[in-house]
C-alpha cells in the first residue's frame, strides 16, 4: 500500500519531470522549424517519423507560407460594377461614425459622407480564386480579371504533427512511441538534456 511520503514523492518527481519535458518540447520546435522551413522551400511538404527500428509513427506536415494580398479596390469595383451590380452595397463611410447623426438619417442629410463597396462575402469569394498574379477568370468571359497584387509568403516552418492510427494489429503512433521507450529503444535522456542544462534549479 502507497504511503503518503511514497505518493508525496511520486508527484513532486513527476512534476518536475513533467515541467522538463514540456520545456524540452518547446525547444526542440524552435529548432525544428527553421529546418522545416528550409525543407518546404526546398519542395518538401511531408516528413516521415519513425522509430529507431524503422517502425513509421506519424508525419510531419510542413504549412507553406501564408500569401499576402494587396487589393486593387478601384479594379475590383469597376469590374463587379459592370459584371456583378447587385453585389455593391452603399454603406456609410467611416468618417460618419465620428458625426451624431443617426446612421439612418446619413444619407438624407450628409450624402457626401456615402460610399460604394462590393458586399464583404462576394469580395472573399473573389479573393479565393485569386491566381498566383492575382487575376481571377471572368467565367462570362473567360478573361483573366487583375484586382489584386498577390505575394506569396516564405514557409516559416510552422507544422502539424499527426500520429498513424492503430490498424493493422498494431498500435497507434504515440502507444509505439510509449512502448519503444518503456523497452529501452529510446531513451529520453539525450531529449530532456537541454532543458535540464536550461534550468539548473527552481520551477520551469
Amino acid at each position: 500500500m502507497t504511503t503518503p511520503r511514497e505518493a508525496a514523492f511520486r508527484v513532486a518527481v513527476l512534476d518536475t519531470l513533467s515541467k522538463r519535458v514540456y520545456a524540452a518540447l518547446a525547444e526542440a520546435r524552435k529548432v525544428a522549424e527553421p529546418l522545416f522551413a528550409a525543407s518546404r522551400v526546398e519542395g518538401t511538404k511531408q516528413i516521415e517519423v519513425a522509430l529507431p527500428s524503422g517502425a513509421q509513427v506519424g508525419t510531419v506536415s510542413i504549412k507553406a507560407g501564408a500569401d499576402t494580398v494587396t487589393m486593387d479596390d478601384d479594379a475590383l469595383m469597376e469590374w463587379v460594377e459592370a459584371n456583378a451590380p447587385t453585389e455593391i452595397e452603399t454603406t456609410v463611410s467611416a468618417a460618419a461614425l465620428s458625426r451624431p447623426d443617426v446612421v439612418a438619417y446619413v444619407r438624407r442629410f450628409h450624402p457626401t459622407l456615402m460610399v460604394k463597396q462590393v458586399r464583404p462575402a462576394y469580395k472573399t469569394l473573389i479573393v479565393k480564386q485569386l491566381n498566383d498574379d492575382g487575376e481571377f477568370v471572368d467565367t462570362a468571359s473567360g478573361e483573366l480579371v487583375k484586382v489584386a497584387d498577390k505575394v506569396k509568403g516564405e514557409p516559416t516552418g510552422a507544422f502539424m504533427l499527426t500520429f498513424e492510427r492503430a490498424r493493422d494489429g498494431r498500435a497507434n503512433g504515440r502507444d509505439q512511441i510509449a512502448a519503444a521507450w518503456a523497452d529501452g529503444e529510446l531513451s529520453l535522456a539525450d531529449l530532456l538534456t537541454v532543458a535540464i542544462e536550461s534550468a539548473p534549479g527552481g520551477e520551469q
